[in-house]
C-alpha cells in the first residue's frame, strides 16, 4: 500500500536515487554494487556554473566484494558526477579501507570511524551503509545455514526480538522469554 495522497499540493524539488544489486559470483564471492544520484528538476548551482535539469549533481558507484561470511575482500568506488568535480571523486581509491570489515554489527560504525567527517564523502558513506544492509538480505541463505552461529537478524529488529514470537517459531534455538522482572 502506497503513502496516502499529501494533503496540500506540492512541487517536486529534488529526487535521489539509490540502487543496489548484488551478485553471487562463482567463485564463492558476493559483488554488491550501489549507485546513488541527485538530480533536481530545475538548473541548480554548482562549482563552474549551472547545473542543467534532470543532470546529476552527485552519481557515486561502489563495489564492495564480500566472502561468505561477509567480510569485505575488495572494494571498488567510482564518482561520475560531484558538485566539485574531481575533487569528489579524488576520495574513491580511500573506501580501500574497508577491506577486512564485516558487513554485519557494527559495520556502519567502521563507516564512521574511517570515512567520518573530511577523511571521506558523505554521499558514498550513505551509499556504502545503505549496501550493507542489501548484502546482508543477499547473502540471507548462506549466512544462517551454520546452526551454532545465531542468525544476525536476531534482536536486530523489532519483529525478531530474542522473546517474540517469530523467534520461538522460526528460531526456537535462540528464543528466549522475556523476564518477569522488567
Amino acid at each position: 500500500m502506497p503513502l496516502p495522497l499529501p494533503d496540500c499540493a506540492r512541487v517536486a524539488s529534488h529526487q535521489r536515487s539509490i540502487t543496489v544489486r548484488a551478485y553471487a559470483r562463482t567463485d564463492g564471492l558476493w559483488d554488491i554494487e550501489g549507485q546513488l544520484t541527485d538530480a533536481w528538476p530545475e538548473p541548480v548551482p554548482r562549482a563552474g556554473g549551472m547545473l542543467p535539469a534532470g543532470e546529476p549533481m552527485h552519481s557515486m558507484w561502489l563495489r564492495l566484494t564480500v566472502d561468505r561470511g561477509a567480510t569485505i575482500v575488495a572494494v571498488q568506488a567510482v564518482t561520475d558526477a560531484g558538485p566539485y568535480g574531481s575533487a569528489c571523486g579524488a576520495i574513491a581509491p580511500d573506501y580501500g579501507q574497508l577491506v577486512g570489515v564485516r558487513v554485519a554489527r557494527g559495520y556502519r560504525d567502521a563507516i564512521r570511524r574511517l570515512f567520518g567527517r573530511t577523511a571521506g564523502c558523505t554521499h558514498m558513506n550513505e551509499l556504502a551503509g545503505v549496501m550493507g544492509s542489501a548484502a546482508l538480505q543477499a547473502m540471507w541463505n548462506e549466512l544462517t545455514q551454520d546452526a551454532e552461529e545465531k542468525p544476525f537478524s536476531i534482536d536486530g529488529c523489532h519483529a525478531l526480538k530474542s522473546s517474540g514470537p517469530q523467534v520461538a517459531e522460526f528460531f526456537p534455538r535462540w528464543y528466549r522469554p522475556a523476564s518477569d522482572g522488567g
